[in-house]
């Protein structure tokens, strides 16, 4: 779930890049929306507060086209929808890249189909 066996990105594991991420969304999220005074991340002026919100809508845009493309590209590698669907909407481009690394099904037959054959 975290993408093992995922290549690297930029030298990076994926599995704590995602998480990363994940924690980054959350906190933009919480600077973006929540706003409780005397805490830094929470009693932003009005302008920053407005620029957060419109790269959330602007970085969610793009990762739900993603999503869409994702749960095409899950098909393909008979892959759960509900575990890509929902990972690229949230993680974007890594979730997209770590599933597009899935071997799919006529690729899985063609290397069962040449184990077998040199089998014989």
């Amino acid at each position: 779930m975290l993408g093992e066996g995922a290549k690297p990105f930029l030298g990076i594991p994926t599995g704590p890049l995602q998480v990363g991420h994940f924690i980054g969304a959350l906190t933009i999220i919480l600077m973006a929306f929540v706003e409780y005074p005397g805490f830094p991340l929470t009693n932003l002026p009005t302008p920053l507060r407005d620029f957060l919100q419109g790269g959330l809508a602007v970085t969610y845009t793009i990762n739900f086209v993603l999503a869409i493309f994702a749960a095409f590209m899950a098909g393909e590698r008979e892959q759960p929808l509900l575990l890509w669907v929902p990972k690229t909407f949230f993680v974007g481009g890594l979730a997209y890249d770590q599933l597009s690394q899935l071997p799919t099904k006529e690729q899985v037959k063609k290397a069962e189909a040449m184990l077998e054959q040199q089998k014989k």
